[in-house]
């Protein structure tokens, strides 16, 4: 209450709501630009790789590909893993990228249907290495009785 016994105006109690609520949004605007930094990163295919050397300098992004049957390798009981991807509508691999990781490999890695997404950087010794793998789901569901009854009686 001022002098005279008057109420302050209502005004200052919605411009207070008004600053308190445009503070709020903005703070849950940046916790949620922060929390997702690594899911804007663009992934390029292997042929997209291979073509654009501006990219090949060491930086942090994703390659997607699939797994080039017989390539994969590891020395013995090692967690070091080296292995080849491709684009994945090729069928038969005509852009390759040689590729390492160290670590436990997903549980999909090796099937034929899944999409690989690498993310990591190019070294200087012409291989890309992946501090992370990511394992799309097959778009492509087959019954594992099926596939292997058409492996046995090729038509």
């Amino acid at each position: 209450m001022d002098a005279f016994g008057d109420e302050p105006p209502a005004r200052s109690n919605r411009t207070r709501f008004i600053i308190v609520s445009a503070v709020i949004v903005l703070a849950l605007g940046y916790m949620i630009y922060a929390a997702f930094p690594g899911n804007a990163l663009y992934f390029l295919t292997v042929s997209e790789f291979n073509e654009n050397t501006e990219v090949q300098d060491g930086r942090l992004l994703r390659v997607s590909g699939k797994l080039i049957e017989g390539t994969f390798g590891r020395e013995g009981n090692s967690i070091d893993s080296q292995f080849q991807i491709t684009d994945n509508e090729a069928s038969i691999p005509i852009e390759t990228l040689k590729a390492s990781y160290t670590g436990v490999l997903p549980d999909l890695f090796f099937n034929p249907h899944s999409e690989l997404i690498l993310e990591g950087s190019y070294g200087v010794n012409q291989v890309f290495h992946a501090d992370s793998i990511l394992v799309k789901c097959p778009s492509k569901y087959v019954d594992l009785e099926d596939e292997l009854n058409s492996a046995q009686n090729p038509t």
